[in-house]
């Protein structure tokens, strides 16, 4: 890595080795490149070299109309400068590595400004590699929603991954959900030991309120 940062001052050309070098930075560099003020310049360079060659991008709009093209494709159709301030911001990522290949989901929200209300929002599917020493997008997707969606089939962390105080932290918000949404009706004849165990019939429902 010294070796090309030392190459590309000397050939003064520009040199993005930080983006490629781990997932999270492709990413980061993915989302980065195409965020602006108005009057931002887009830079290509940057973008087509986080891109492997011939990299598809695939996008579904809310209308369901699908737009399916090649890298080049999509640099054509930016508009640079930027006649007003875009920024894609991500806000949540999901990474599945297995040796040379990697998927994330990514979800993000557009706004005019990093801090600003959002007025549209997405999931990225993006497929990478890991060739020639370094991380390349192979392709991504898109699916764009209104602002605030949840997809409903984004895969989720299991329970075995988490540590102790993530799982407790699951526990407690379902148990929260329930007790807002349900109330135990009914009864029980016998008595409650000191270790939760019931000696007696119970006859009681949890009683949920519907959607």
């Amino acid at each position: 890595m010294g070796r090309l940062l030392l190459a590309c001052a000397f050939l003064a050309v520009p040199c993005f080795a930080d983006d490629t070098a781990s997932v999270d930075a492709i990413i980061d560099a993915y989302y980065d490149v195409i965020s602006g003020p108005e009057g931002f310049v887009y830079d290509a360079d940057r973008d087509a070299n986080i891109h492997a060659k011939e990299a598809l991008i695939t996008k579904f709009s809310l209308d369901g109309s699908m737009q399916q093209h090649p890298f080049e494709t999509e640099q054509a159709l930016v508009v640079s400068p930027y006649e007003s301030a875009f920024f894609e911001v991500e806000v949540d990522r999901q990474v599945k590595r297995f040796g040379n290949v990697a998927h994330v989901w990514s979800e993000f929200e557009m706004k005019t400004a990093p801090e600003g209300e959002a007025y549209g929002g997405g999931f990225n599917s993006i497929s990478l590699l890991f060739m020639s020493d370094r991380w390349w997008i192979s392709s991504w997707a898109t699916q764009y929603t209104e602002p605030g969606a949840k997809l409903t089939n984004l895969p989720s962390a299991q329970l075995v991954d988490l540590d102790t105080d993530e799982f407790a932290e699951v526990v407690k918000s379902i148990v929260q959900d329930t007790l807002q949404a349900c109330e135990v009706r009914g009864g029980m004849e016998g008595r409650a030991k000191m270790n939760l165990a019931v000696v007696g019939e119970v006859n009681a429902k949890l009683v949920c309120a519907e959607d």
